[in-house]
């Protein structure tokens, strides 16, 4: 996950308020729909003939830079993999469609997952892109869900060490510390104008990832639709809420380590470096580094203990692959079907 730029909420006001942000919109777009798991109903979009493969593609979001976290960064490469694959992308609670629920976690969405799994009793690979990998770790504690995971594909996963835990939660301890200050702040509409910046400059920067043959894969039309909500004070919230939850995320998903009896490819960007140049303060720039390097390591780590394991370094330092290099993902799943 990134989480080097925080938002800073509690000390950085915005502007005057432009315009009064809207709740969510009701009508869903084109392979929407709502689904119950556990007392909650959760958006899921599907794309692809199920009759292509014997294996379903589960695709899981993690955060970027504005802890948006949903299926909108699914909108290139999810229309790439359902010519081949018959493609699920999920959004966890208070994200997208999806119902926020009291306390949202990514270990909450690792039981929904299970359940979704076990309902659909039919081969699956995931495909998670950052964080949405400690939700994966929950998941494979259920038994029952884990006989039908083919393998996983992790797109720059949250580094599972002391020194990188610490890393991503020094700063969302400090939301959950003060998280009435937050709510306040984002309720109040404070808020408003700084993060409807923040989303113009994320949609031109998604603009800039496309290679030109893949244009025509893009669904504009879900991107916006899920940037309406990002838009929201609601969504705003929720996103926020999630987070004071991430500390105790990260410390169960080390707790339950990947079995090495899953398949998987590891495909890590070389993101980290990028951020280094706009740091100033040299113990972050260090800790940034710590933080790239061990990951390499723990990645490597990850793949050679799987049993039909693969490490991808990349030398792109964007983390958005799904816009950038959706075709690698392909590729991975590719190999994970040829797992013996």
């Amino acid at each position: 996950m990134v989480r080097i730029i925080f938002l800073v909420l509690l000390v950085q006001l915005a502007g005057p308020v432009k315009a009064q942000l809207t709740d969510k919109i009701e009508v869903l777009p084109q392979g929407s729909e709502l689904i119950n798991l556990n007392g909650h109903s959760l958006h899921i979009r599907k794309l692809g003939n199920p009759e292509i493969s014997e294996s379903y593609l589960l695709l899981l979001s993690g955060p970027t830079d504005n802890w948006h976290s949903d299926s909108g960064w699914w909108a290139l490469a999810q229309n790439v993999l359902a010519e081949d694959y018959y493609t699920v992308a999920v959004d966890r609670a208070g994200h997208a469609w999806s119902d926020p629920v009291a306390k949202p976690s990514y270990q909450q969405f690792g039981k929904d997952i299970s359940s979704f799994i076990r309902q659909q009793r039919e081969p699956v690979i995931i495909v998670a892109f950052a964080s949405s990998n400690l939700s994966l770790h929950t998941t494979l504690q259920n038994s029952e869900a884990a006989q039908y995971i083919q393998g996983a594909v992790l797109i720059d996963p949250d580094v599972l060490t002391e020194h990188s835990i610490k890393h991503y939660s020094t700063e969302t301890e400090r939301y959950r510390e003060g998280w009435e200050e937050i709510e306040q702040y984002i309720t109040s509409g404070q808020y408003d104008e700084n993060i409807q910046q923040k989303i113009i400059a994320e949609r031109e920067h998604v603009k800039t990832l496309i290679p030109e043959n893949l244009e025509e894969y893009m669904n504009w039309d879900y991107y916006d639709a899920i940037e309406s909500i990002r838009n929201t004070r609601s969504f705003q919230l929720e996103k926020f809420r999630e987070t004071t939850h991430y500390r105790n995320d990260l410390s169960q998903a080390k707790k339950h380590p990947l079995p090495e009896s899953l398949p998987l490819v590891v495909i890590d960007s070389d993101f980290e470096t990028a951020y280094l140049p706009k740091i100033e303060d040299e113990s972050m720039k260090a800790s940034i580094v710590q933080w790239r390097d061990e990951g390499r390591d723990w990645f490597f780590a990850l793949a050679q203990k799987s049993q039909c394991g693969a490490y991808w370094p990349l030398e792109s330092q964007e983390h958005l692959i799904m816009m950038e290099q959706p075709e690698l993902i392909t590729r991975a799943v590719e190999k994970l079907l040829n797992c013996e």
